[in-house]
């Protein structure tokens, strides 16, 4: 198809393809977009340890963190909808901007309320992310494509988790634990802006449409019969609560796995964020390999391949519960590798391309802001519950507590990986 900009007229959009440079502009916007996110959503938990060691209790980051949590369940909801409603580029600047903001007040101001607010609200401020970032690909990627730049786009996350962790750990290691929320914050900040002078909501905007968009997908009225419709839909339902385990096990990680390795494997501060970047690592390469299968052989049915995944997630928990403790850095890398590798194959299905597939163009947000929402319940848990459980059963009641949530995620997940096909109809 010729990829040639013509003038629409008036009150009719011209049916022609956005051309590829344009659209790389926004799936490398995006991309950025979400890769920094996490700049501000992971320097919490690779901080944890100095701010515990500087007076701060393990109980009131577990607060904050829940607090996070559930800001961030609800924010998905809201996200998404709004996303639909108004237009992504918007969601997207603001929620970086105000993200950031709340990480440099804390820099600035490092007392236990401005840590307990501020960081506790980031979590509403974050969950603009995702829904927004997978509206702008569904609307700027066709159908055809959308496979093959997803498996490359979806990396963000991972990559991003992966330079946060060496980011802080660095900044942490050289100035402490204050430039850490500083520099972060003012990172976000730059990014924000640039995402509000470049992003482009949708290709009608610039004069541009694909054939295939549905129609009503847009304004009040279409994002309020999407959202109600994928609500409704029986399989974002069953990927929001399958992903509940994933979230859980992911989030519990981001919080608690440092400190974990500098209090149970004696690593160094500095180090247990480097040996973290492990199970990031492991996600990179399980996307990238992931991308590939799923695209040649469930191209029909993307759950499949993320159940299959989920038991690969279990099965690498169970080993590294037995050996992480005694194995050292390089065995607690390698184990850590294994659980990214597969945990990062079904969290990308269940919350992105599937919520792509099921969607559409028109409600893609909705539906990823919905099965983010019902996963983000159990991110909710993921601040306190792993504390509460070491303190009583230590930390294998901890990785116990993940087992059984990766084989609960796996049995919801099963009737969507029977079918043949799992698309919107």
């Amino acid at each position: 198809m010729e990829r040639q900009r013509t003038n629409p007229d008036p009150g009719k959009l011209a049916a022609t393809f956005p051309p590829l440079s344009l659209q790389t502009r926004i799936v490398v916007l995006t991309y950025l977009a979400y890769f920094f996110y996490y700049f501000t959503r992971k320097h919490l938990g690779v901080a944890t340890h100095a701010l515990v060691k500087d007076g701060y209790s393990e109980d009131l980051i577990a607060a904050v963190q829940t607090g996070y949590g559930v800001c961030y369940a609800v924010g998905q909801f809201l996200s998404g909808a709004l996303g639909d409603r108004v237009g992504p580029r918007i969601g997207l600047c603001v929620g970086m901007v105000l993200s950031a903001i709340a990480s440099i007040a804390f820099g600035i101001f490092p007392f236990v309320g401005v840590l307990a607010i501020a960081l506790t609200l980031n979590g509403l401020f974050q969950s603009t992310g995702w829904p927004n970032c997978c509206k702008l690909v569904t609307l700027w990627v066709s159908d055809a494509k959308r496979g093959r730049v997803m498996g490359f786009w979806l990396t963000c996350y991972i990559l991003g988790s992966l330079a946060a962790n060496f980011c802080a750990g660095y900044i942490l290691e050289q100035y402490g634990w204050r430039q850490v929320f500083l520099f972060t914050g003012i990172t976000v900040l730059v990014v924000g802006v640039i995402q509000g002078l470049f992003l482009i909501s949708k290709p009608e905007d610039a004069g541009y449409s694909f054939g295939e968009q549905e129609e009503g997908g847009e304004g009040e009225g279409g994002a309020r019969e999407g959202f109600g419709r994928m609500i409704r839909e029986p399989a974002v339902l069953m990927l929001g609560f399958s992903y509940t385990g994933l979230k859980f096990v992911r989030y519990a990680f981001f919080a608690w796995l440092p400190y974990y390795l500098a209090t149970a494997v004696h690593l160094g501060d500095s180090e247990s964020a480097y040996v973290s970047n492990g199970f990031e690592i492991g996600g990179v390469i399980g996307l990238l390999g992931g991308g590939f299968i799923a695209d040649r052989f469930f191209a029909k049915n993307r759950c499949r391949l993320a159940f299959i995944a989920l038991i690969g997630m279990v099965f690498a928990l169970v080993a590294y519960r037995g050996f992480s403790a005694s194995s050292g850095l390089w065995g607690n890398v390698g184990g850590l590798m294994l659980i990214g590798f597969f945990l990062y194959i079904a969290d990308a299905i269940v919350s992105g391309t599937a919520a792509q597939d099921i969607g559409g163009p028109g409600s893609a947000a909705s539906a990823a802001g919905i099965i983010n929402g019902i996963g983000s319940t159990a991110q909710i848990f993921a601040g306190f519950l792993p504390i509460a459980v070491k303190k009583h059963w230590g930390w294998d009641g901890v990785f116990v507590t993940f087992i059984a949530l990766g084989v609960l995620s796996c049995l919801v997940l099963l009737p969507l990986a029977l079918r043949s096909e799992v698309r919107r109809k």
